[in-house]
């Protein structure tokens, strides 16, 4: 459950994944067309910063607090979700589930973590770490043509909405596809490969009934598939710039592992 829990945060300050759009794009590169017809990677990310709020509404925010209710309908789990983040790379995961306890996630800069009632306490490392790491980054929309290798596929459907699949891969060769609206440039659709305590497994990210919070444009019901298991949140409120350090302060049972 944590590494579906690692993923939403990418999905809310919307999922990080690797041009790097710096200023507000020229209409040339909105408009760039690549050798197979298709728009190109680069205008899309430049697409999706503009129907977002654009660079400057992105960057003029450096915390956001994220509440809303976790379901995980199969089994009849529900219960309350906080996520803060916090520029750069900051980001902090708790769930109150009724009957189960609480479930806690998290990287500051410098330690990542898990804390569950099923799985125990643990350090994140390798791959697991990386991933988060990578996931964390604050001012995702802007960093997501970073990709050592980018390409347009196609135009598929999403949701019966026409959408570009664009093929994103990073330095360590893993391979991110995000699924973006041919109409109004949002990011639909995100399928990645988790690092679990169970290995790699898929995953794939939904980011549905996006809203306008102060300028920018957020998704509030978010539904996360991860080996045929499916859980949902439905966000109720951000809030921007109000994060702490101590928002960040890993749990006690994680200091007793650091100590």
């Amino acid at each position: 459950m944590n590494s579906l829990l690692r993923l939403l945060a990418t999905a809310l300050v919307v999922l990080s994944l690797a041009a790097c759009v710096q200023s507000p794009p020229a209409s040339d590169i909105l408009d760039e067309v690549g050798a197979n017809g298709l728009l190109t990677p680069r205008a899309i990310l430049a697409r999706y910063v503009d129907a977002v709020g654009g660079e400057e509404i992105i960057r003029s925010h450096s915390s956001t607090l994220l509440r809303g209710r976790f379901e995980l309908s199969a089994f009849g789990i529900e219960g309350d979700i906080e996520i803060y983040s916090r520029a750069p790379d900051h980001v902090a995961q708790n769930i109150e589930l009724s009957g189960l306890g609480s479930i806690h996630n998290g990287y500051n800069g410098e330690v990542g973590w898990n804390v569950d009632p099923l799985q125990g306490t643990s350090l994140l490392e390798g791959d697991a770490l990386a991933d988060l790491i990578q996931q964390s980054d604050y001012y995702l929309p802007l960093s997501l043509g970073q990709a050592v290798e980018q390409e347009t596929e196609e135009v598929t459907q999403v949701y019966g909405n026409d959408a570009y699949k664009v093929r994103l891969t990073d330095e360590r060769g893993k391979d991110s596809v995000l699924y973006f609206s041919t109409e109004d440039g949002l990011l639909l659709r995100s399928d990645t490969v988790a690092t679990t305590p169970l290995g790699e497994i898929p995953t794939s990210t939904m980011l549905l009934d996006y809203r306008n919070f102060a300028g920018y444009l957020q998704p509030t019901s978010i539904v996360v598939n991860q080996a045929g298991q499916e859980f949902s949140i439905e966000v109720t409120e951000i809030v921007f710039d109000t994060a702490t350090d101590a928002d960040f302060e890993p749990p006690a049972a994680v200091r007793s592992l650091l100590n």
